[in-house]
């Protein structure tokens, strides 16, 4: 398998280039489109390319699609993503152009995750073409909104009722084989007069620490503290960015703004909205002031992000991104927020969970899998808790496997994201090799 992925590197190349080319960033659906052109055009493109090289292939509806090889009644399941995020600002190289410079191949989606998935197609395809024996089915899915709500991948498993064993390559190698749970809820409430004294608004996704925030006031009477910008009748706060998983990262513009407002003379109901998060939440990523904080060995902290806070004329809401350790439950933190919650006159609105993943070490795929990360890189294999989240959680039993190695820059997600040339090569060696233990 090595041997002919090192004589076809240059196909891989052109593989991963042209599928960077595509902006497959979700959109508005349309008839045979649900998440937009450009993501039905990248998975129209995997799967062109996966037919080329002699796999049968199906496309469900533009939802999903996968690629497959073999015989059995068994199946093993590699599931990616070919839907990006927005390529942001910031950028040096073409974030569509799928260009090479310094030995690495710049675009959005290098590293995450279209690299990586079509990495472990060539893998499949080497194995293909080496002649192996193997004595499982083997696909290749190919996700389609990954990072805006997981439908593809939902209505994959409503229409392929096989069982889902095997890996995503969307995390960090070794193998991950425990992530966190995590569970988005948003307090409010509805005012009992209209408000015309505060507007505010901050964030975009629960799972983004919001690097800005901005209050328009009424009246400026009262002492404004903190860091924040005033303009006219309008204070504006800025922080620093960084992904849920992580809030200690970043800086919340939120809580700058809440914390500058403390003083400011506000209608009683709105001024509790205030206290609930200068008081409840603040700096704290914890959960301590809500009254969640937990841990455990196998996973660590619960987190907690204030991802989104509006108050409008009618109402306030706030929306937390919270991560969870495995042996802790929603139930439990929901309640207890709500009971936190109630104390400034705010409820629970709303609330949406992703259970944690867990596959005890002894499992055949774990064990197997890191066999092939010491076999081919000469170093230790363990296991991971992670606060993200991956596909490996929509699986039966299922564990991320790459592709970003120990010591690596994160670049996922950021301005001229990308993949190296001998990053690209490996990661297809090794899922070749993971695959082929896993199938035979």
């Amino acid at each position: 398998m090595e041997k002919f992925i090192d004589q076809h590197k240059d196909d891989l190349i052109e593989l991963v280039q042209e599928a960077l080319k595509i902006r497959s960033v979700e959109e508005p659906p349309f008839e045979n489109a649900p998440f937009g052109e450009g993501v039905k055009l990248a998975l129209e493109y995997a799967l062109a390319a996966a037919e080329e090289m002699g796999f049968s292939v199906k496309n469900l509806d533009n939802y999903a699609g996968f690629a497959e090889f073999g015989e059995g009644s068994e199946v093993i399941s590699i599931l990616g993503h070919l839907d990006v995020v927005p390529e942001g600002k910031g950028w040096t190289h073409l974030p569509y152009g799928g260009e090479i410079a310094d030995g690495k191949i710049f675009g959005r989606g290098a590293i995450d995750d279209k690299g990586p998935i079509l990495a472990a197609l060539f893998g499949l395809y080497a194995l293909k073409e080496s002649g192996l024996s193997i004595k499982r089915r083997v696909r290749i899915v190919f996700g389609t909104n990954e990072e805006t709500g997981w439908k593809g991948i939902t209505y994959f498993k409503q229409k392929v009722k096989d069982p889902l064993i095997g890996f995503t390559p969307d995390g960090n190698f070794p193998v991950i084989n425990r992530e966190k749970g995590i569970l988005n809820i948003t307090v409010g409430r509805k005012f009992s007069a209209k408000n015309d004294a505060l507007k505010l608004r901050g964030g975009e996704r629960p799972n983004m620490v919001p690097d800005r925030a901005e209050a328009e006031l009424k009246n400026m009477s009262g002492a404004i503290s903190g860091d924040v910008e005033v303009e006219g009748n309008k204070l504006i706060a800025k922080g620093v960015s960084a992904h849920g998983a992580h809030p200690w990262e970043g800086k919340n513009a939120v809580a700058i703004l809440c914390k500058a407002l403390e003083s400011i003379e506000l209608p009683d109901e709105v001024k509790r909205v205030i206290d609930f998060v200068n008081e409840a939440v603040g700096n704290d990523v914890y959960g301590k002031g809500l009254g969640i904080a937990n841990e455990d060995e196998l996973s660590g902290k619960l987190t907690v992000n204030l991802g989104i806070m509006k108050i409008d004329e009618n109402s306030a809401e706030i929306t937390f991104n919270i991560r969870y350790p495995i042996t802790d439950s929603d139930e439990r933190i929901i309640k207890g927020i709500e009971e936190t919650a109630q104390k400034f006159g705010l409820s629970v609105l709303n609330t949406h969970t992703q259970k944690p993943l867990f596959v005890d070490e002894k499992e055949e795929v774990v064990q197997k899998l890191l066999k092939v990360y010491e076999e081919t890189t000469g170093e230790k294999g363990y296991t991971l808790a992670i606060g993200g989240g991956t596909y490996a959680r929509a699986m039966d039993k299922g564990v991320a496997f790459g592709p970003v190695f120990p010591g690596m820059k994160a670049v996922e997600h950021q301005p001229d994201e990308f993949i190296s040339i001998e990053h690209l090569i490996k990661l297809a060696k090794i899922y070749g090799k993971a695959i082929y233990e896993l199938a035979r």
